[in-house]
């Protein structure tokens, strides 16, 4: 009997650990004795046979049974179960990391995808949506579908639970899930959630894969009220929050009352003194001189604190007055969605989940966290203006590094971001650096920009 070594097909059981084999771990493999003519030429009715000794014919009955001496019998370790690798939540990062996964794939992992839509929606093309100028269908991913053509196993439905410690996971209506290393990227929700939750003339630009749905059958009914009851008041239609995706509701809006040929007013209301907090002024004023020419009222300065339903609707402002609103889009700052409160994660002192450069929740747990959801403690950049192409490209890099013990990659926010604003009569603006263009390149430039990203995950 001779033994050999055989390579060990799956992962180490612990990251950066090589396996090592001892004496024991070594795999037996059986060479065979030359052919005995003699016992295999035996007649079990001779008389001389069956005289032999009941040991001696048991040895050559098993040696003459042997398999043929070029053959070797090999035992095989069983195979280790896949480790588990959970994305919770269907934001750019994570659609990223599913549409790579087979030619990214993490030896010995099973990556599964966790989503509360089986629909994801890009948020660039929302307000170009809301203008006519997309199909709602252009801009929806089939979440199904990428799975299965990717190899990734999907569960469509909301976790409501988040242990680290236990590696766990609950949801609304499916069995526990258990993890070995998570990411969570299920982005934020508009500010003030307790507000748009509670009244029907609020409709939230969130979840967006949701979002039109939601604003064809509400703006429907405004339009069939109004065509059984003209009157002389134009219905009034409010944007709350004068941020970049605010300043592109309004422009798409209006847009959108030019086409159709309703009598609609559009308003913005923000708490900032000013839109577009944090851009460059050039840009501020191209948009107030765009927002004048097209007739959008911009009121700033006082936050939307309730909402008067009592005849007509109206919003009632911090300073105390009130705007009429017939249908008000609520697409203020960002904040957590109510479902983290039920991941026991460090947060942030706005409840958002704290994280490290390397994207790693600071727990020193086997979690990672991108995207809105997740605040960056050594960094002071705002949410808008991180890259999430680079946030995925490092957060794919430290998912693989973290199975196998390398060292965590680093992720290094932009300084400037590339803006584009869609103005929802096939212009655009584009700001960076100080600079600011507008025109029709511009919304040819953001089109393809767009439609490129969105097509990378439409399986046809």
């Amino acid at each position: 009997m001779t033994k050999s070594r055989e390579p060990d097909g799956d992962p180490p059981e612990n990251p950066g650990d090589e396996p090592e084999l001892s004496d024991s771990d070594d795999l037996l493999v059986f060479e065979e004795a030359p052919d005995d003519p003699e016992l295999l030429e035996f007649d079990l009715t001779d008389a001389d046979f069956v005289d032999e000794s009941i040991g001696n014919a048991d040895r050559r009955v098993r040696d003459s049974a042997k398999p043929p001496a070029t053959a070797k019998a090999t035992v095989v370790p069983p195979k280790l179960p896949p480790k588990q690798l959970v994305l919770i939540g269907a934001g750019h990062a994570h659609l990223q990391i599913v549409n790579r996964w087979p030619r990214r794939r993490i030896p010995g992992v099973e990556l599964t995808l966790v989503s509360a839509f089986g629909q994801a929606a890009s948020s660039n093309m929302l307000s170009g949506a809301l203008a006519g100028l997309y199909r709602s269908e252009q801009m929806l991913i089939d979440l199904p579908k990428l799975c299965e053509r990717r190899g990734v196993r999907l569960i469509v439905d909301r976790a409501n639970s988040f242990d680290p410690v236990a590696r766990e996971i609950e949801f609304a209506h499916q069995p526990k899930l258990n993890f070995d290393l998570a990411s969570i990227n299920i982005g934020s929700v508009p500010s003030s959630e307790e507000l748009w939750q509670s009244h029907r003339i609020m409709i939230s630009a969130k979840p967006l894969s949701t979002f039109l749905a939601r604003f064809h059958a509400r703006f429907q009914e405004l339009v069939e009220q109004w065509n059984q009851a003209p009157g002389t008041e134009m219905l009034q239609v409010v944007v709350v929050g004068g941020g970049a995706a605010g300043v592109e509701m309004a422009f798409c809006l209006e847009q959108r009352r030019y086409d159709l040929e309703l009598p609609i007013d559009v308003r913005v209301v923000d708490a900032h003194p000013g839109i577009l907090n944090g851009f460059p002024q050039t840009t501020v004023r191209k948009v107030k001189k765009l927002f004048h020419k097209r007739g959008i009222e911009v009121s700033p300065g006082s936050r939307v604190v309730d909402c008067d339903d009592m005849g007509p609707s109206s919003l009632v402002l911090e300073n105390g007055e009130r705007i009429r609103a017939d249908l008000v889009i609520w697409v203020t700052g960002a904040a957590p969605p109510m479902s983290v409160r039920g991941f026991q994660l460090p947060k942030s002192s706005q409840g958002f989940l704290t994280v490290r450069s390397t994207l790693q929740s600071t727990a020193n747990v086997p979690v990672f966290a991108v995207g809105d959801v997740a605040d960056l403690v050594d960094s002071s950049i705002p949410k808008s203006d991180l890259s999430t192409a680079r946030q995925a490209a490092v957060l794919q890099h430290n998912l693989a590094n973290w199975f196998t013990g390398r060292p965590l990659a680093v992720y290094r926010p932009l300084r400037s971001a590339l803006s584009l604003l869609s103005c929802g009569d096939g212009t655009a603006i584009l700001s960076y650096k100080g600079f600011c263009f507008h025109g029709q390149w511009v919304w040819r430039l953001k089109d393809r920009i767009d439609r490129s990203w969105v097509r990378k995950y439409q399986m046809r």
